[in-house]
């Protein structure tokens, strides 16, 4: 139902990511990209837990898992079992539901047909934004999220094609130029996922790697 409003700084923090949704599994197709150049693209399933946690596993042949993507505990982290190999980023201090964090300041804009909810730096002489979330003013469904530091974007999420408050696409997007665009299908609330399903993937037995040395082991994944 379209939002009756009025829209106020707690309202928009309510519709973060997918709202009040707990959780959410679906299946999913994944196709990487490195500065608009395609690098390859699997099938796989995509799961969610409020409020910052998600996971993309991604199979090849036989059911083998070709790829993990875990978002938690702010790491992403991107592990390819055959290489032995794990490439992890460091997310900035706030991630998608970095609304946890009492001590950042919050303020509503207006930017064109979208609500903005910009977070700052708590120091009143600050004027450091650390995250802006753009919403819809129908419904107040979350259109994208850009995070930032030292001023400079870091990440991004677009969340497109909804069906309720479920997008059916997402894409990624990281400052070295990587972008996941992920298409959801066959969504179900799940909200029972236990946290141990997005625990950060382990170092041993792998190689620990950055993400600009990902498109090195690319090519078999295609």
């Amino acid at each position: 139902m379209p939002f009756q409003g009025p829209a106020t700084v707690e309202a928009l923090k309510q519709s973060v990511v997918f709202g009040n949704i707990a959780g959410l599994k679906a299946l999913a197709e994944v196709s990487i990209t490195n500065q608009g150049e395609n690098k390859g693209s699997l099938s796989g399933v995509f799961a969610y837990k409020a409020p910052d946690k998600m996971r993309v596993s991604l199979f090849g042949p036989f059911g083998l898992t070709m790829s993990d993507i875990v978002i938690s505990n702010g790491l992403f982290q991107l592990s390819v079992p055959s290489k032995k190999a794990l490439y992890e980023w460091k997310l900035p201090e706030m991630a998608f539901s970095g609304l946890l964090i009492s001590r950042l300041r919050y303020e509503m804009e207006t930017d064109g047909d979208l609500y903005a909810l910009v977070a700052y730096m708590p120091d009143g002489l600050n004027s450091e934004v650390v995250a802006r979330y753009f919403f819809d003013r129908t419904y107040l469904l979350n259109r994208a999220i850009f995070l930032y530091k030292n001023g400079t974007e870091v990440m991004g999420a677009e969340f497109s094609d909804f069906n309720g408050r479920v997008p059916g696409r997402m894409r990624l997007t990281l400052s070295n130029g990587i972008a996941l665009d992920i298409a959801l299908q066959e969504p179900e609330f799940a909200a029972g996922i236990p946290d141990e399903y997005f625990s950060s993937i382990e170092h041993a037995g792998k190689e620990l790697k950055t993400f600009q040395e990902i498109f090195k082991d690319l090519a078999p994944l295609r």
